[in-house]
């Protein structure tokens, strides 16, 4: 009846009438025979009206060809909604699903899209992003840095923000937690404006006004281009009951998600991951799968025995692994995880090296570190290349000489020490004199 009531004619103007009086016209689908009814209004109107609009939509006995006009078409279309005419074939049109809004794959090629934009170069995306670590290892410091990176256009993990409006619900703190934690970040002099962080400590559930509250910031804001919202346990809807985990996990955050992706913003929702390592570090994230599923791009910032690390990968992100470093309440990134690493492995050998005073060979250098030869090879000869290490004869190492001024230096290597280990003729005697002309060198 309420999509009746929609097209109700109202007659209100006809002479003669009552102003309530209201008539209802539907065609027949399949003869067109225009019939018509009183909704409303005295009976003794109905004759009155029925003879007017009859004679104004040419409501007649149809011709055998019948062509309804532009009215009579919109109700006929109205008419086959309400009673649709029979299937051609055994489906049931009133349980077939519709489809969405498709596209031919030819025709997608042709399309142009928007370029994904990133809130932080690299790390964080348009999207819901999430980031999950452990207790205290300082998730809140690194979102609170994103906030403050794209509130004054600065630098957060190495790399420049364009400058717009952040949202941070910091739901775990309360504001004098969070002024204490600015004071800590901020410059004491030459302070950025963050005017454009706004700041929030309570909120309701996700089911319970939160996209309300959102929205309320969004519309308000000249620039919004980042929501962070710590944690997910303060937001996240009750467990329904007989709703299996994974079905709660996602729906948890997929309002998020959708928002973000209707709007183009970058939503981060910090969470908690496992106190178990796993082999993939998506695995580690507290809770089922539908987190992970929901989500556009996920972080892990973990602590291992080679120290702080953030990890990420994504729909629209490139897979990153950094080493980070966390001083004065903001992070720092190190560089690349392996690359740091054996940044680290070449200082392991250079100290063994220097320890040992004397040419050392990469099985010595194994012996006295615990690394794998081959590990050992490689490193040596990036190690030379850059100056870090130099070839005492063939397969033998030594530290670099502290000055590369003869005129500096108390000892001067002999040619020999700079023959080129490939050489298969440099192990002979001219190897034994290197030896012994650098062991003396060391002695003195």
């Amino acid at each position: 009846m309420d999509e009746v009531r929609r097209w109700a004619i109202l007659v209100d103007e006809i002479d003669g009438c009552d102003a309530n009086t209201s008539m209802l016209l539907w065609l027949d689908p399949v003869t067109g025979n225009p019939s018509m009814a009183q909704i409303a209004g005295p009976q003794a109107d109905a004759e009155i009206a029925m003879r007017i609009i009859g004679r104004d939509i040419g409501a007649e006995p149809p011709a055998k060809e019948y062509k309804p006009g532009p009215l009579s078409a919109s109700l006929l279309k109205l008419a086959e909604k309400i009673n649709p005419p029979p299937a051609a074939n055994d489906n049931n049109p009133a349980k077939a699903e519709k489809p969405s809004s498709f596209v031919d794959a030819e025709t997608l090629l042709g399309m142009e899209f928007a370029p994904i934009k990133y809130v932080i170069p690299g790390y964080v995306a348009e999207g819901l992003t999430l980031l999950g670590g452990r207790p205290k290892l300082g998730k809140s410091w690194l979102a609170l840095d994103f906030g403050i990176a794209v509130a004054s256009g600065g630098l957060s993990l190495g790399v420049e923000c364009e400058q717009g409006d952040a949202f941070y619900l910091a739901l775990e703190d309360n504001q004098r937690r969070l002024q204490d934690r600015l004071k800590v970040v901020l410059p004491k002099f030459h302070r950025p404006d963050m005017s454009r962080l706004s700041l929030l400590t309570e909120a309701p559930k996700i089911n319970a006004g939160l996209i309300d509250t959102l929205e309320a910031w969004r519309t308000r804001v000249s620039n919004p281009r980042l929501i962070i919202v710590d944690t997910l346990a303060m937001v996240r809807a009750e467990k329904k009951r007989n709703q299996d985990s994974y079905s709660a996990d996602y729906e948890a955050l997929s309002p998020l998600q959708r928002y973000a992706s209707e709007h183009r913003l970058a939503i981060v929702v910090v969470t908690h991951v496992r106190k178990a390592e796993a082999e993939d570090p998506l695995e580690m994230i507290s809770g089922t799968n539908g987190l992970t599923g929901a989500a556009d791009s996920i972080m892990i910032l973990n602590r291992t025995a080679d120290g702080p690390k953030l990890y990420g990968r994504g729909r629209d992100v490139e897979e990153v692994e950094k080493a980070l470093k966390f001083d004065g309440g903001r992070w720092s990134v190190l560089g690349n995880v392996d690359e740091v690493k054996r940044s680290d492995q070449r200082r392991v050998i250079m100290d063994a090296m220097r320890e040992a005073n004397t040419p050392m060979k990469p099985s010595d250098i194994s012996a006295a570190t615990g690394m794998s030869v081959s590990n050992i090879n490689y490193l040596l000869r990036k190690m030379v290349e850059a100056g870090e290490a130099e070839r005492a004869g063939y397969g033998l190492y030594v530290p670099p000489s502290e000055s590369s001024d003869p005129s500096e230096s108390d000892v001067i290597f002999p040619p020999s020490v700079c023959m080129n280990s490939n050489s298969e003729d440099s192990e002979g005697s001219e190897g034994s004199t290197s030896n012994n002309d650098n062991q003396q060198r060391r002695a003195a």
